[in-house]
């Protein structure tokens, strides 16, 4: 069954075909890891920035320029509605560090209300909020914020 003849012949191409197969199967892999490694780092982008939607979201909840004097946890819809430009351009300042921004406010379906606007792509985050629509009524609603890169 086995000789102990030592001759033999040796193709040079034979070793060729299996370094190639190697070679590929090194690139496909570096590939995969290059791909996921990306995937990643935006993923952890995006719930970053996401974390920073939802802060902001609160803040503004809570900012005098958008509550009720007495209650600083209600947003009362007639300040909301009086806003000018001084008083963006103020929340901006106050807020605007790393991100530009835009909110809304909302009761589906009775209120609705953008502040800022944009045709950036961006990260959106909404809290729930109390609005107060007028002297007697007060209804649940959301704060939505939208940030984008400066």
């Amino acid at each position: 069954m086995f000789t102990k003849d030592e001759r033999a012949i040796v193709e040079p191409n034979s070793d060729m075909v299996a370094m190639v197969l190697a070679v590929i199967g090194f690139v496909i892999f570096i590939a995969v890891i290059a791909q996921t490694y990306q995937l990643y780092q935006e993923k952890t982008l995006i719930t970053q920035q996401y974390g920073d939607a939802v802060s902001l979201a609160e803040l503004l909840g809570n900012d005098p320029l958008l509550t009720v004097l007495r209650c600083p946890e209600l947003i009362d819809a007639s300040r909301v509605e009086s806003l000018d430009a001084g008083d963006i351009n103020e929340l901006r300042g106050k807020y605007a560090a790393r991100y530009n921004f835009s909110f809304k406010i909302e009761v589906p379906p009775t209120y609705s209300k953008v502040v800022g606007t944009s045709e950036e792509l961006g990260i959106s985050a909404s809290v729930p909020v109390t609005i107060r629509l007028n002297e007697v009524e007060e209804m649940p609603g959301t704060l939505t914020v939208k940030i984008w890169e400066k």
